[in-house]
């Protein structure tokens, strides 16, 4: 009986400390903010503050984050040239991200629609409440646009969807000297 007893103290000594790592150490690396694998399309819940990581990780770069959702036509209409953006730009050093702010009820057809779009950027799904972020971006709603130079400072915010002057803009922060 003393045999059990000892062994089982032993393996509780093992166990307990075991479960601290796990607790302190976490279940491995942070979640990475980079685009999900080819022909994977993802839609990540993010908070305001990772939003904002995840523009800051991309320092050095052009950033287009636009805010979109599925009750609002022009910004289903706008996705396409976002997606075509990425791909002519990307190369010069431009990342465009999404982030659908729809409720949690509709999340779903926001993922089906980026899945419909093939789309290879970044997706987030804004998981506050929407007088958070509108309070904070000083907005009622989608459509909104917001592009950041290469330091990370906000160059420009779209209220409506206007292709050209956006283009103009993230061109511009482009061929401008880092």
């Amino acid at each position: 009986m003393r045999i059990v007893a000892r062994g089982l103290r032993a393996g509780i000594f093992v166990i307990v400390p075991a479960l601290w790592i796990v607790l302190i150490v976490g279940r491995g690396p942070a979640e990475s903010t980079a685009p999900p694998p080819a022909g994977m399309v993802e839609l990540k819940d993010v908070k305001y503050t990772g939003l904002v990581e995840a523009v800051k990780e991309q320092r050095g770069k052009v950033v287009m984050v636009d805010v979109w959702a599925t009750f609002c036509p022009p910004c289903m209409k706008n996705y396409p040239h976002l997606l075509k953006l990425q791909q002519e730009l990307g190369s010069q050093g431009l990342v465009c991200m999404s982030l659908s702010v729809d409720l949690p009820k509709s999340k779903p057809a926001a993922l089906k629609f980026l899945q419909d779009n093939k789309s290879t950027i970044r997706n987030f799904w804004m998981d506050e409440s929407p007088q958070l972020w509108a309070e904070r971006w000083g907005t009622n709603g989608p459509p909104v646009i917001f592009v950041f130079d290469r330091t990370g400072r906000r160059a420009g915010k779209f209220t409506s969807i206007n292709v050209e002057e956006i283009d103009k803009l993230v061109k511009d922060l482009l061929s401008a000297k880092p």
